[in-house]
């Protein structure tokens, strides 16, 4: 996040909840080291705290994108899935896993428009050893071919709802930022936020981490966007990656959806 339009009195605040260690810096030094310490640590940096909720979602994000995704599902119908294949961000801020019993779900968190789903490191880490999409492009299991079928799977050993707190960065409004002079007037604050996140803990890890989401453009009235597991079926089949004329090597990327605009700025000359 961009933190050099917030008040020195929330960097100092901030950083020390961090526990940075550093001595007394400019606005400037201060805004750096926090913004290096997401880029290291991500969402364990932003974090406050987790409070763990059971197994199901509350009553406001409940009810959210049925028609879309399906209805909500207790977290603990998860737990012994084995996760042979994943896509995340392509079209949808959604996060679908696929099973090895032929069962899929999907982790919704488009709560607020312009969100995007994200993991912590402790389970994007044992994640991208299966094959996936992300944001439009395949990557191949890095598992030999041989090893592949049933058994392999990721097995889901526990699955909770829980409450997370996060810092986020909030407009401030004009008539709150009077009291600072021209040269200093801060545009942003931080603040913090709870939001609904799914913590899933697979076969190897021995802690939960957590799937959450957030917009992409901060700062904003809110940042972190609710999640949930939804429609849980057995009707949708489990994406094809490996194409018999051109196989993907194991590790390798290949690229299905462009993201971009097909309007370039010269289409209209004639």
């Amino acid at each position: 996040m961009e933190y050099y339009k917030c008040p020195v009195e929330d960097l100092w605040r901030e950083v020390n909840r961090r526990k940075l260690g550093l001595p007394l810096r400019p606005r400037d030094e201060l805004s750096e080291a926090l913004a290096n310490d997401d880029e290291r640590r991500g969402s364990e940096a932003t974090t406050v705290e987790t409070i763990i909720q059971g197994g199901f979602i509350p009553k406001n994000v409940n009810l959210g994108h049925t028609a879309e995704f399906g209805s909500t599902v207790v977290a603990n119908q998860l737990v012994d899935e084995k996760i042979i294949y994943w896509t995340m961000n392509t079209f949808f801020p959604t996060i679908q896993l696929f099973f090895e019993s032929g069962r899929s779900c999907t982790i919704d968190g488009g709560q607020l428009p312009d969100a995007r789903i994200g993991l912590d490191s402790a389970l994007q880490f044992q994640l991208t050893d299966c094959a996936h999409e992300e944001d439009g492009r395949v990557t191949n299991s890095l598992l030999p071919t041989t090893y592949s079928g049933p058994g392999t799977g990721m097995a889901i050993k526990e699955v909770v709802i829980a409450q997370r707190t996060s810092i986020a960065l909030q407009p401030i409004h004009p008539e709150d930022a009077k009291r600072w002079t021209e040269l200093d007037r801060p545009h942003t604050r931080i603040a913090t936020e709870t939001h609904t996140v799914v913590g899933i803990r697979l076969r190897g890890m021995d802690r939960l981490a957590y799937i959450w989401a957030k917009v992409k453009n901060a700062p904003a009235t809110r940042v972190w966007s609710d999640v949930r597991i939804a429609g849980l079926r057995n009707d949708v089949p489990v994406p094809n990656v490996w194409q018999p004329e051109r196989p993907i090597k194991p590790g390798a990327e290949k690229t299905v959806v462009v993201k971009n605009s097909l309007i370039t700025r010269n289409s209209g000359a004639a």
